[in-house]
Parts: structure tokens; C-alpha cells; sequence
């Protein structure tokens, strides 16, 4: 029974646990943001954030029991000189722990350590806001540039003397049609042409009058 024992073992020995502490405390400290488990983000917390408490006040006693922790000068100066000014006026809680699913191979539950005084997410955040503000200028010119070639959609109108020449055009057609009637004058002759033959039928029609039984009496 492991009865009063709060620490998390990990499979690894005490050094290696330290160690391990250690290294993502001065990542931590570099960039503000990592990326672990949850149960190591949890033993994390209960390792860094009495340093922080410490970094508060800034006196040789002090900066010598945060190197002995650290062993790293780099993260201590920017410990005592940037994290501990920032959370002066802090109690407790320190650092943030954000869920992100789960690890692909063993499955293994993941999440974002972060501190909860970040100066730089708040200018990253003013970065990606005047971003988008300039991105969205941009895409407002690029809509408005097609308004200003409208004009050049009115270049068809200049089409209308196609029309007029083509009803030009249909008038040239439409004039020999008025030439018709003299198309029809030959008809006319040939009727008056007809009409002697008319006449010459009547001549014949009229000798056939004589009886059938008078060519026997000649």
C-alpha cells in the first residue's frame, strides 16, 4: 500500500524523474507553452510553481535555491527577471493545463501545459487580428477591382451598326421583291398569246356541226 505517497513514479528512477522535471521546466520557461501527458503536466505543477513563488522576490537566496532546482542560468535570469515581476500580485495557480485528446501509438491522454500570464499569446493575438484586418482590405480591392472593368462589359453596344447594316441588308433583299410584277407581265402575254388558240378551237368545234350521215351524200 503506497499510503502518503503523492508522487508519481513514472517507471523511472529519482533522478531520472527529477531530470525529467527539470527539462520541462526550462522548456516551459523558454517558450510558455509545451505540449505532455496529463499526469506529467500534473507532477509539473507541483514542481514548478514553487519556483515561480520564489522568483517573486528577487535575492541571491533565493536565485541560489532556484539553480540548485534548475541548473540553468538562461531560464533562471528570465525567471527572476520576466515570470516572477509578472505574477507578483498572484497567489497560486500558475499554470494552465489544457486537454488535446489523445497520443497516437499508446493512446495516451495529451494536453498543453501554459502559463496563465502570457504577454506573448495577447501580441500574437493582435498580430493575427491585424492579419486578418489587412487580409480582408485585400480581399475587399480584389472585389472591387471587377467594378471598375464594367464598363468595358457596355463594349457590345458598339454592335448596334451591325444591326442597322443587317436591316440595310434586308432591305437590299426585300427590293427585288418589288420587281415582281414585272415578273408577271410574260403571264399576261402568254394569255393574250393563248387566245387565238382559243379562237382556232372554236373554229374546229364549229365544223364538226355537219351530220355524221352528210359525208355519205357528197
Amino acid at each position: 500500500m503506497r499510503h502518503r505517497k503523492l508522487s508519481r513514479r513514472f517507471s523511472r528512477t529519482s533522478s531520472h524523474r527529477i531530470a525529467m522535471m527539470r527539462n520541462l521546466s526550462i522548456s516551459l520557461i523558454e517558450h510558455e507553452v509545451i505540449k505532455t501527458t496529463v499526469e506529467k503536466g500534473k507532477e509539473l505543477r507541483r514542481f514548478f510553481e514553487p519556483l515561480i513563488t520564489r522568483a517573486k522576490e528577487d535575492n541571491l537566496h533565493n536565485r541560489r535555491l532556484v539553480i540548485s532546482e534548475l541548473n540553468s542560468t538562461d531560464a533562471v535570469s528570465k525567471l527572476f527577471s520576466d515570470l516572477g515581476p509578472r505574477f507578483k500580485e498572484t497567489n497560486g495557480g500558475y499554470l494552465r493545463l489544457i486537454k488535446a485528446g489523445f497520443r497516437e501509438g499508446d493512446k495516451a491522454d495529451v494536453c498543453y501545459v501554459e502559463l496563465t500570464c502570457r504577454e506573448e499569446s495577447e501580441k500574437e493575438l493582435l498580430d493575427e487580428a491585424v492579419l486578418e484586418e489587412k487580409l480582408e482590405a485585400k480581399e475587399e480591392v480584389k472585389v472591387e477591382e471587377p467594378k471598375a472593368e464594367e464598363p468595358k462589359a457596355e463594349e457590345p453596344k458598339a454592335e448596334e451598326p451591325k444591326a442597322e447594316e443587317s436591316a440595310k441588308e434586308e432591305v437590299k433583299v426585300e427590293e427585288p421583291k418589288a420587281e415582281e410584277p414585272k415578273a408577271e407581265e410574260p403571264k399576261a402575254e402568254e394569255s393574250v398569246k393563248e387566245e387565238p388558240k382559243a379562237e382556232e378551237t372554236a373554229k374546229k368545234k364549229e365544223k364538226p356541226k355537219e351530220s355524221w350521215w352528210s359525208r355519205f351524200f357528197k
